[in-house]
């Protein structure tokens, strides 16, 4: 095992902790990095307990300790590739001469494209039953915020009244992914939406959480998913999971079908790698060719002619 400038695995695990906190990373994420990298020490305390850090040669080893345990790919690309954002970092900050990563090949993985919802489908879930109580305006509000600009769930939650800018049709993203700021945009119909359940809402509190129950209580994660449960099981959509994150690939799929561009989309989306945001360009193929059929440039210059 190698040893750099005199700090072992445990020393360094603590200041990559300190680090990606500093950095505001989601809990979410230092679950898994941290999770991952528990279970590279014990690999590691294997041989030397405490354990130095990892070489190159550790890592490999490590990924063919995990095949051999029959881990699907899927899940060892993910440990790895948190593990060598861990090794980035020890280069980065001078522990290691170059990242122990260099040279370790991460097992592939097949493309697995999102699951979203059809046309029909989502017609069925925003108009299968009219809003006439309270929550059913408000269910109906959330609905479209996700289908209409593709937020998070958790960015959905924690958005307050004041995120909510009717008058330039905007709603302002304070903190996400990697507590980065960005701007969502209202269509005409969402806009609608949000005026009626401004209405509804006003009623009871004039700041606070843009989406609360009765009492005033901000919603959870798990009420979104409830309430989105409910709206597919009153429009008959039995056989389709519908989820927030379900939402939120649905409209990206359907942005790019419509015409719209990946970059745009990767601002609008929050993506910090084009990447990501590709994978609604692969699945939208179809709605690709229609957009190109509308917007070719050859055609449109030589029309006329």
């Amino acid at each position: 095992m190698a040893l750099f400038l005199d700090v072992d695995f445990d020393a360094a695990r603590e200041m990559f902790y300190l680090y990606c906190r500093s950095k505001g990373l989601a809990e979410r994420t230092l679950q898994t990095y941290f999770a991952s990298l528990a279970e590279l020490r014990a690999f590691l305390a294997l041989s030397v307990d405490p354990p130095q850090l990892p070489s190159g040669q550790d890592l490999r080893s490590f990924v063919a300790h995990l095949l051999d345990r029959g881990l699907a790919r899927t899940t060892i690309s993910i440990r790895m590739r948190a593990i060598r954002s861990f090794c980035g970092f020890l280069a980065r900050d001078g522990i290691c001469p170059s990242s122990p990563m260099v040279g370790v090949a991460i097992p592939k993985t097949p493309l697995r494209y999102p699951e979203v919802l059809t046309e029909a489908e989502t017609r069925a879930l925003v108009n299968g039953t009219p809003p006439r109580s309270w929550e059913g305006i408000r269910n109906r509000a959330i609905a479209l915020t996700i289908l209409d600009t593709g937020i998070r769930l958790g960015e959905l939650v924690r958005l307050d009244l004041d995120d909510l800018r009717l008058r330039d049709l905007t709603i302002h993203i304070r903190s996400g992914k990697g507590d980065k700021e960005r701007y969502v945009f209202l269509g005409r119909f969402l806009f609608r939406a949000m005026r009626v359940w401004m209405e509804a809402r006003g009623r009871f509190c004039q700041d606070g959480p843009l989406f609360m129950t009765r009492r005033g209580e901000r919603l959870d994660r798990r009420n979104v998913q409830r309430i989105l449960e409910r709206l597919a099981a009153k429009a008959g959509l039995h056989g389709a999971k519908v989820s927030p994150h379900r939402l939120r690939h649905t409209f990206a799929t359907h942005y790019i079908m419509n015409g719209g561009d990946p970059f745009s989309l990767q601002r609008i989306l929050g993506h910090s790698d084009i990447k990501t945001t590709m994978i609604y360009v692969n699945l939208a193929g179809v709605g690709l060719r229609e957009a190109h059929a509308k917007a070719s440039p050859v055609d449109r210059l030589l029309d006329d002619r």
